[in-house]
C-alpha cells in the first residue's frame, strides 16, 4: 500500500494527539508560569473581558492576550481544568509535525519528512513542551513557519511578495502570543542572511517596507486598541517589561552565560549530538536543501547567541532552536542511512554515554521514596525541597524499569548503527526516546507533582473561593488559579496590608516557604502557624473570629 501525504499527514495527528491528550490532565499546572497564564484565561471567563490580560483581576502587562485566548476558548468548552490549559499546546504538537512532515516532503521526499517528524517528537524537550501549558509551542510555531515563507521568497533572485505577505501574517500572530521579541529574532536573521548573500538576489527597497509594515500593523493591533480604548499604561508597562528581560535577570532567573547551550545539549538527545556530529561532518546538499539549511543555521545561532546573552534565562527561552537543531540533525541521519557519512567510534561513544548518564538519571526518579534517606541528606540546606520531598509517595514498581529500559534499548539501537544496519538504529533510537519520555509524562511527572506541589493545591482546591490565600515572600499564581479565586472588594488597593490588617469579609490563609518562616513571623506576629504541606506552612490570623465588611 502506498501512502500519499495527505494519508501520512492524517495518521501523525491522530498519533500524536493519542500519546497526549489522554494524559495532559493527570498533575497540576506547574507554577509559576503554567498557572500563570491559566489564571489569566480563568479570569477572561469570569469577568468576560477579553481584550487585555488580567491577573488577580488587574491589569497583567507581561503577555499579549493570543494564547490566553485559546485557552479561555478551551477552558468555556472542557472547562477549567489542567487538561483545558494545556489542550491548545496538544493540538499545536499535532500541527507542528504535521507541517514539518509536509515541509520536509516538499524539500527532500516523503521518508525525510517522516525522519525529521521522528527526530523532533523522539528528543526529549521538544516532545515534553507539547504536553504543558506555556506560550512557547506556537510562539515559535508561529516564528519558524513566518521564516520559512521567507526562505521560499529567497529561492529566486527577485524576493517573491506572496510569501513575503503570508510571513509578515504569521509573524504577527507571534507578536500578538508573545510580544515584540518575535520581530526582533526575525529581523536579525534577515539581516544576518542578507549581509552574507547581498549579491546573490535583485533586492526592491519596497519589500522590507511593506514587509515591516504588515508586521507592526497587524502585530500591534491590540496594543493600538489598548490605547485608544484608555489603556496606554498597559501598553508602557509591557514594554518596560521585555527592556527588563534582556537587561536584567527578572524574578531569580540569572544564569550563566552557558545555560542554553547546556540545556539544548542534554534536554535535546539525542537530536543534539547528530547536529553535533554534522558540524565535524560537512555533506554537500543540493542548491534547495543548501539554501534551507543556510537559514536554519542563522536561525539556530541567532536564537542560542541572543537567549545567551539576554540576563533572563529560562529554560524554554531558547526552544525555538528545537526547529533548525531537529532539521540539521535529521538531514545528518537521511546523510548516514543513504551511506554518505560515517558513523565512527567516537560518534558510539558519545551516545551510549549520553545514554548511560540519561538512563541513570530517569532509573534514579524512579526509586525517589526508595532513597529517600540520601535524597533528604543531599537536600537538608534547601528547607522547601527537604520539606516537599519528605513527604511519602511510593514508587511504583517498574519506575525504575523506565530508565533501564532506556539504556537497553537505546544501547541497542546505537550497536545497531554501528554494524551498518543505521535506519533500524536510528529509529530503535529516537523512538526509545519518545517512549521513554511519554513514560515519564505519564509516570514521573505527576510523582514529581506530588511531592512538590499537590499537597498545597490540594488544600487551595479543598477550602475554595470561601476563604482568601496570599503567598508570603514569594511569588505564584496556584493560590489565585486553586481556589477559583474572585474579585476582591474594589476599594481594596494594598492588598496583603488589607487582609493582614483590616475588616475582610472571608476567612484568610497565608503561605510561607519553610526557609521563610522564621523572617514571615517576625514580620507578621499576629500570624499563627495551622499546619504544613511538604515544604510549605500554612498560616492565619490569629484575631478572634473575622470581622466582615458590612460591620464597618
Amino acid at each position: 500500500m502506498s501512502w500519499n501525504r495527505t494519508s501520512i499527514s492524517i495518521l501523525i495527528a491522530v498519533i500524536t494527539l493519542g500519546l497526549i491528550l489522554p494524559f495532559i490532565g493527570m498533575s497540576h499546572l506547574f507554577d509559576w508560569d503554567e498557572v500563570n497564564f491559566a489564571e489569566a484565561a480563568r479570569e477572561m471567563l469570569v469577568t468576560g473581558e477579553f481584550t487585555y490580560v488580567q491577573i488577580n483581576f488587574k491589569p497583567f502587562w507581561e503577555k499579549p492576550p493570543l494564547f490566553i485566548w485559546m485557552q479561555a476558548l478551551s477552558m468555556s468548552a472542557f472547562g477549567i481544568t489542567e487538561f483545558a490549559a494545556r489542550f491548545p499546546n496538544a493540538i499545536c504538537g499535532a500541527l507542528t509535525l504535521v507541517i514539518l512532515f509536509n515541509i520536509g516532503s516538499n524539500l527532500v521526499s516523503k521518508k525525510f519528512g517522516i525522519l525529521w517528524v521522528l527526530v523532533f517528537a523522539g528528543s526529549m524537550l521538544p516532545q515534553f513542551y507539547f504536553r504543558t501549558g506555556i506560550i512557547d509551542p506556537w510562539f515559535n510555531l508561529f516564528i519558524f513557519t513566518g521564516i520559512h515563507l521567507i526562505i521560499k521568497s529567497t529561492r529566486n533572485q527577485a524576493l517573491s511578495r506572496r510569501e513575503l505577505i503570508l510571513s509578515a501574517v504569521v509573524i504577527s500572530l507571534a507578536v500578538m502570543t508573545k510580544g515584540p521579541t518575535a520581530i526582533g529574532l526575525v529581523g536579525i536573521c534577515c539581516a544576518a542572511y542578507f549581509l552574507i548573500n547581498f549579491r546573490k538576489h535583485n533586492w526592491r527597497l519596497g519589500d522590507p517596507f511593506l514587509y515591516t509594515s504588515l508586521v507592526l500593523i497587524l502585530g500591534f493591533s491590540w496594543f493600538l486598541l489598548e490605547i485608544l480604548r484608555g489603556h496606554a499604561y498597559v501598553v508602557y508597562e509591557f514594554i518596560d517589561y521585555h527592556v527588563r528581560l534582556f537587561s536584567k535577570s527578572e524574578a531569580g532567573h540569572g544564569q550563566p552565560f552557558f545555560y542554553h547551550p547546556l540545556v539544548l545539549l542534554v534536554g535535546c538527545f539525542p537530536m543534539s549530538l547528530f547536529l553535533i556530529f554534522r558540524w565535524f561532518n560537512k555533506i554537500d546538499e543540493k542548491e534547495e536543501v543548501a539554501h534551507y539549511a543556510k537559514w536554519m543555521a542563522i536561525l539556530f545561532w541567532v536564537v542560542l547567541v541572543v537567549f545567551s546573552i539576554v540576563k533572563t534565562k529560562i529554560v524554554h527561552y531558547s526552544s525555538l532552536t528545537y526547529f533548525p537543531m531537529s532539521f540539521m540533525a535529521a538531514l545528518t541521519i537521511h546523510h548516514l542511512i543513504e551511506g554518505k557519512w560515517k558513523f565512527r567510534p567516537v560518534h558510539q561513544i558519545a551516545l551510549m554515554m549520553f545514554i548511560a548518564l540519561l538512563g541513570s538519571a530517569f532509573t534514579l526518579a524512579g526509586m525517589l521514596d526508595t532513597l529517600k534517606e540520601p535524597l533528604l541528606n543531599l537536600l537538608k540546606n534547601d528547607a522547601l525541597a527537604y520539606g516537599n520531598f519528605s513527604q511519602h509517595v511510593p514508587d511504583l514498581w517498574f519506575e525504575p524499569f523506565i530508565g533501564f529500559s532506556f539504556m537497553v534499548f537505546g544501547m541497542g539501537s546505537v550497536f545497531l548503527i554501528t554494524i551498518g544496519r543505521s535506519e533500524k538504529g536510528v529509529y530503535g533510537l529516537f523512538g526509545t526516546t519518545l517512549i521513554t519520555v511519554w513514560l515519564l509524562s505519564v509516570f514521573i511527572a505527576p510523582k514529581i507533582d506530588k511531592y512538590t506541589q499537590t499537597s498545597l493545591f490540594d488544600f487551595y482546591r479543598e477550602k475554595g473561593s470561601a476563604v482568601y490565600f496570599h503567598p508570603l515572600a514569594y511569588r505564584s499564581y496556584a493560590h489565585l488559579f486553586y481556589p477559583k479565586r474572585q474579585q476582591i472588594p474594589q476599594e481594596v488597593d494594598d492588598e496583603l496590608k488589607w487582609m493582614i490588617l483590616d475588616k475582610v469579609d472571608k476567612p484568610v490563609y497565608f503561605v510561607s516557604r519553610l526557609q521563610d518562616l522564621e523572617t514571615t513571623m517576625g514580620f507578621f506576629p499576629q500570624l499563627k502557624e495551622i499546619e504544613r504541606k511538604g515544604g510549605y506552612v500554612i498560616l492565619e490570623r490569629t484575631d478572634e473570629g473575622y470581622p466582615f465588611l458590612g460591620e464597618r
